[in-house]
């Protein structure tokens, strides 16, 4: 078992999670251990700006130095991020909307997953996108809020093992939501515009 998740309740913090080379980073050293040289290479970028990142992202406490490595005369210093996965708390959504990258990016999730629908077999009336939208707005808020609730109950997931403390943020995530009427509601309103009735009547 790795580190578990890791609740980010700073917005400052949350921010920084906006950049794409920041988020390839942490992807990386969730994985494995690496120096900015290793993630330069890796990433193809500029080794002065994967050390920008890095400071930035140590000084915000999402990654530590976990070894230095002599080679010829530079000290080389590794990285790991501090847990399996971040999580940005709901209760954040308000203050994040002032930032203009962090709202831009969500917005690029959020067109994603809408255009993605189609690739599933999904189609709805022009007139309705902006429904769906806020549909799935509301199912993201309502699943970020229980999946944080859930983690939060946690003390300490190393005594589970990976497997069986994923599977029970899962379970007991959705066991939260089955008995959030808003959710149920939210969800019955998408299946209706969607006309989901199961995979098996597909």
């Amino acid at each position: 078992m790795g580190k578990g998740i890791h609740v980010i309740k700073d917005p400052t913090v949350a921010k920084l999670l906006a950049d794409e080379n920041r988020r390839h980073i942490l992807h990386f050293l969730r994985h494995h251990e690496m120096s900015a040289t290793g993630l330069a290479k890796a990433l193809k970028k500029n080794h002065s700006s994967i050390v920008h990142h890095l400071n930035l992202l140590k000084g915000a406490g999402l990654i530590e130095e976990t070894k230095t490595e002599q080679v010829r005369n530079i000290v080389q210093p590794y990285y790991r991020s501090v847990a399996d996965r971040f999580h940005v708390s709901y209760s954040l959504s308000e203050a994040l909307t002032e930032d203009e990258s962090f709202t831009a990016w969500q917005e690029e999730v959020q067109q994603r997953m809408l255009d993605g629908l189609g690739s599933f077999g999904f189609e709805f009336p022009e007139e309705k996108r902006e429904k769906v939208k806020e549909l799935l707005t509301e199912y993201h808020t309502l699943q970020r809020k229980a999946f944080e609730e859930t983690v939060l109950r946690q003390g300490n997931p190393k005594e589970l093992g990976r497997h069986v403390y994923y599977g029970l943020v899962r379970f007991l995530t959705r066991l939260k939501l089955a008995q959030d009427s808003e959710y149920r509601e939210a969800m019955e309103e998408l299946a209706a515009i969607l006309e989901f009735k199961g995979v098996e009547d597909r």
